[in-house]
């Protein structure tokens, strides 16, 4: 899922549903790992995406505007505060 020009998805690992952001040269970062399900990780990516892009026409900035001043502490409580 393209999110503000970053590439998220979801992958099941041998640990269970993460949810990844995909880099430009194919590495995978996980960015949550605390999904029961797949079902449950293209829910909270959906929202996840949904948080972001509120976010940045709230803040009336450029998608790269927005990413370069998204601190990793604010990234992180979004993650956190989807259920």
């Amino acid at each position: 899922m393209n999110i503000l020009g970053r590439e998220f998805v979801t992958e099941q690992m041998p640990s269970g549903w993460v949810i990844c952001e995909r880099w430009i040269d194919g590495v995978l970062n996980i960015i949550d790992n605390k999904l029961s399900n797949r079902k449950h990780a293209q829910i909270k990516l959906q929202t996840l995406s949904d948080c972001l892009v509120k976010d940045c026409q709230k803040l009336g900035k450029s998608p790269d505007q927005y990413w370069q001043d998204l601190n990793g502490t604010v990234f992180a409580q979004f993650i956190s505060d989807i259920r």
